[in-house]
């Protein structure tokens, strides 16, 4: 998988909390295959971050490239979640994804208190 990029150390804090929530518990909760399924598309999503980042002062906002990896990577997370219950495993996917957003809604207002600093 890809190297994320950061905007700073408390960036980075925050954001790999999250992923290694939602890594771990997508691990959890399917098979291997599915889990490396998973994996090639949260790669994707840090691509897609990181090439934003790299564009930032062309056309983006800071403060919307910060949003960019949580956010798809909830919606990853839950579509894959989706894809994956069962009823054998629907509590525990649905145990998931209800810390999941509530990780998600912490992760984003953290971010959002995040101060600019060399502009």
């Amino acid at each position: 998988m890809q190297s994320v990029i950061y905007s700073s150390h408390e960036h980075r804090a925050i954001i790999e909390g999250y992923m290694t929530m939602c890594l771990e518990f997508a691990k959890d909760a399917s098979t291997e295959s599915r889990y490396y399924n998973y994996l090639d598309v949260v790669g994707i999503i840090i691509e897609y971050s990181n090439d934003y980042g790299k564009r930032i002062k062309e056309n983006g906002n800071f403060y919307d490239w910060l949003a960019v990896l949580p956010i798809n990577l909830s919606v990853a997370t839950n579509g894959f979640f989706a894809g994956i219950e069962t009823k054998a495993n629907a509590a525990v996917v649905r145990a998931y994804r209800v810390v999941l957003e509530q990780a998600l809604q912490d992760t984003i207002s953290k971010i959002n208190s995040l101060e600019l600093q060399n502009e």
